[in-house]
């Protein structure tokens, strides 16, 4: 209903009411929108001249007007139009002046706001974790995706009532987060919040503006382009952003605070951007998920939630391998690596044959040929590996063609490898019991050594440098690769 049939269908006392709400819509939209100016005068006798109202009434809306922060009224003066830093810009009718007039503008601020708020919200509702808000935000995630999924939903007439319904679903569930989050002021922020995903679907939804013949679609904008613009609502909301919003409900309830807390960003960063394509919300979505309980999702909604995962992170890790001659500490590293990154660990040495083993024992060096078959035993292995699990393994990998062959059994293999010199890694060997390679065999090893070039994927690090320190640098190489992707 209208403020003019609110008038019509009221008392009165009513309608004086609403007329007033009428006056102050009217003048506050004319301040929004430039039409009065910071500084411009209004009195009394002006408003009831340019409106036709009597005083009380002009007199009413200035007091309210002035409420709202947008004039500063002064007894028997008037009222002085307000700089726009000094507006109660959370007051309801001042945010829905500002949609109305400067869409776009407000629409970055109230995004900006939720960037603010809501991943903390996420974070302390997984915290507190109230059992009601768990159940609720399910609930509501699940009707959300299904709605989504409806025929009709991009049909403009058809689709209006799943639309509808599907707008006032997605700000029950933002308000149960903040809601969840225990935190008053939070909650205070609910109807801003509602407001902006109600403005995208109501007035911004892309079905309802079809391009004019010719026209060019609007840029959107990426994480880098310095606009700050928020995207038009797509015809039908993306699969990812349904994923996002079922992801943040359960890791609520599983009680990961930092897995809610990614999972809200990469929904406010899926609304700005319109593309997934933020590398650090990327990479926080990663680590959220390392330890995210997929088998606490409905059976049919797993291999779909994973899938989708998948296509915005890309694969959770990637095979390690721990390259050097013997002596240099492969091992030591490459199992403390592999706990760190909660990954499998394989032992290269364990991929030799025993006629490899015996002929190294007695102190022959391995050639090319007596090398094949435990590289292909390897390869097989880091080939096998998912992509959610990845995998640590050492392996001397002494030759570039050796690590082609690995790198063929997967091209994001990355290689550690671990330098030492001849005399530390002869020492070292001297002093292990229970290995079958003789310290005799390290020169025949740095003989044949060809060390990371340039152009391969990995690091080269101090043998002599603390396990957990060289640790530390190749979880930071790998995070920081996982970010330029």
């Amino acid at each position: 209903m209208t403020d003019d049939e609110h008038a019509d269908a009221a008392g009165p006392g009513e309608a004086s009411r609403g007329s007033t709400a009428q006056i102050v819509a009217r003048i506050g939209g004319q301040i929004v929108d430039g039409g009065k100016p910071r500084g411009f005068h209004l009195t009394v006798e002006a408003v009831t001249d340019e409106f036709g109202v009597t005083r009380p009434m002009a007199r009413e809306a200035l007091q309210t007007l002035h409420q709202k922060g947008l004039v500063n009224l002064q007894p028997r003066i008037g009222a002085t139009v307000r700089p726009l830093g000094d507006w109660d810009l959370l007051d309801p009718d001042v945010i829905a002046w500002r949609l109305r007039k400067a869409p776009d503008s407000q629409m970055r601020s109230l995004t900006e706001l939720r960037e603010t708020v809501e991943p903390r919200a996420a974070r302390l509702a997984a915290v507190w974790r109230p059992a009601e808000i768990c159940h609720d935000l399910i609930g509501l995630a699940h009707e959300l995706h299904a709605l989504s999924r409806e025929a009709d939903f991009e049909r403009a007439e058809e689709g209006f009532a799943i639309r509808e319904r599907f707008r006032d679903v997605d700000a029950l569930f933002h308000r149960t987060l903040l809601r969840g989050s225990r935190n008053e002021l939070f909650l205070r922020l609910a109807h801003p919040v509602e407001m902006a995903l109600n403005h995208r679907i109501d007035r911004d939804w892309a079905g309802r503006h079809p391009l004019a013949a010719g026209a060019a679609p609007r840029a959107t904008p990426g994480p880098d382009s310095g606009s700050g613009a928020v995207k038009r609502y797509p015809v039908r909301p993306l699969p990812a952003a349904m994923w996002f919003h079922v992801g943040l409900a359960h890791a609520v309830d599983q009680g990961l605070a930092a897995t809610a807390e990614s999972f809200a960003g990469a929904i406010l960063a899926e609304i700005r951007y319109g593309r997934f394509e933020d590398p650090v919300v990327r990479e926080r979505l990663r680590a959220g998920l390392v330890r995210f309980d997929v088998d606490r999702l409905r059976a049919a909604d797993r291999a779909p939630f994973q899938e989708a995962m998948r296509e915005i992170v890309g694969p959770s890790h990637v095979p390690v391998i721990v390259m050097g001659v013997s002596g240099s500490g492969k091992s030591t590293v490459g199992k403390l690596l592999a706990a760190s990154l909660r990954t499998p660990y394989e032992e290269g040495d364990g991929f030799h044959s025993q006629q490899n083993i015996e002929r190294m024992a007695r102190g022959v060096p391995l050639d090319d040929r007596s090398r094949s078959p435990w590289l292909a035993a390897i390869a097989r292995r880091v080939a096998a590996t998912p992509p959610d699990e990845g995998l640590v393994v050492t392996c001397s990998a002494l030759k570039r063609i050796y690590r082609e062959v690995l790198r063929a059994a997967h091209p994001d293999a990355f290689f550690v490898h671990l330098a030492i010199d001849p005399a530390d890694a002869a020492s070292r060997l001297s002093s292990r019991d229970a290995h079958f390679m003789p310290a005799s065999l390290v020169d025949s090893q740095f003989e044949a050594l060809e060390p990371l070039e340039p152009d391969e994927a990995g690091m080269t690090l101090g043998a002599s440098l603390p396990p957990l320190r060289i640790v530390s640098e190749v979880q930071a190489r790998l995070a920081a690769r996982r970010t330029a992707a």
